[in-house]
């Protein structure tokens, strides 16, 4: 049984936190202890002393206990720029193994963990490490969030063949509609579906409300 998922997107604001609230919520309904993770944030704002983002709220009300930010979330910046220019201007040197440690921390009391990257799987996090190398380095299966546009096949391809070819487990994507006037919407599905090697695990719906909703999940997969 999988103590967890790395959960990356095709693009920056396509959905992950989305993907990773509702599946929080769905493993809890199922009886699962579960805590969001995000290694490492960027934008940011300055509550009662301490930096807050929004994403990083987002999963920490929808984890089962109540969690500090800096405990599920060690590497926050206030620009809302590329994570490892915003740690250069800070003067941060982002840790993988301070990383492992907070993420260690975690798992002793819950069941799952999600964890959500920053941005795509190539984004950089140090001059030469990227969110790739994380991947590897927790050893996590990924799950790949597909900003259902136009331009979604190529990018959610990429996506899949560069953690395969790491040698990086994928559980599987998920479409995420994030256009609501997206032209031949099924047709784009139904290719993905036939073109990506791993299986498709939920669909979600435009989100025009603050109250997310899920069309489909694949509990086989998901809820085990």
């Amino acid at each position: 049984m999988t103590i967890g998922w790395f959960v990356t997107g095709t693009d920056t604001e396509i959905g992950k936190t989305t993907f990773s609230t509702l599946l929080l919520d769905s493993l809890k309904e199922n009886g699962f202890k579960v805590v969001g993770f995000k290694p490492v944030a960027s934008g940011a704002k300055w509550i009662n002393g301490e930096l807050i983002n929004d994403d990083v709220n987002q999963l920490r009300e929808h984890s089962t206990n109540h969690y500090t930010t800096n405990q599920i979330n060690p590497y926050c910046f206030e620009p809302a720029i590329a994570p490892h220019i915003a740690a250069k201007e800070a003067q941060v040197n982002i840790d993988f193994e301070l990383i492992k440690r907070s993420f260690d921390s975690l798992i002793g009391n819950v069941d799952k963990v999600v964890i959500e990257g920053a941005g795509g799987i190539l984004v950089p996090l140090h001059d030469h490490l990227l969110t790739i190398d994380l991947c590897e380095f927790l050893a996590l299966p990924v799950i790949i969030v597909v900003g259902m546009r136009l331009g979604c096949i190529n990018h959610a391809l990429l996506t899949e063949k560069c953690i395969l070819n790491r040698g990086i487990q994928v559980s599987g994507w998920v479409a995420n509609c994030v256009d609501p006037n997206m032209s031949r919407y099924s047709e784009n599905l139904k290719t993905l579906t036939q073109l990506m090697t791993t299986p498709l695990l939920a669909e979600i719906p435009y989100q025009n409300t603050n109250k997310k909703t899920i069309t489909w999940l694949n509990k086989e997969v998901l809820i085990k």
